[in-house]
């Protein structure tokens, strides 16, 4: 499986952070098919073909931690890219 790990500073503490994450999360769900996604303490848990991941938030960061299979292994730099032009979209 390939790993993407990407940590982002912000300032907007905890509980905007936490609704944050819940807007990027939308939008990732609906442009990659995730689902099953749970929020577990300050993490936010998801799953999806070929995909599982999470997103945990803490006071002065986020961080995005995914496993991908095989075919989106190869999708990878695309993904990773996506990943951080919405963290700099919504936490600057």
């Amino acid at each position: 499986m390939t790993e993407i790990d990407i940590q982002h500073t912000h300032s907007l503490g905890k509980q905007a952070g936490r609704a944050r994450v819940d807007e990027i999360a939308r939008e990732l769900a609906t442009r990659f098919g995730l689902g099953g996604m749970a929020w577990n303490s300050d993490t936010l848990a998801f799953t999806g073909h070929g995909i599982e991941g999470s997103l945990e938030v803490g006071e002065n960061d986020v961080r995005v931690r995914m496993k991908l299979g095989m075919l989106l292994g190869l999708m990878r730099p695309r993904i990773e890219a996506e990943i951080r032009r919405r963290l700099r979209e919504h936490f600057g």
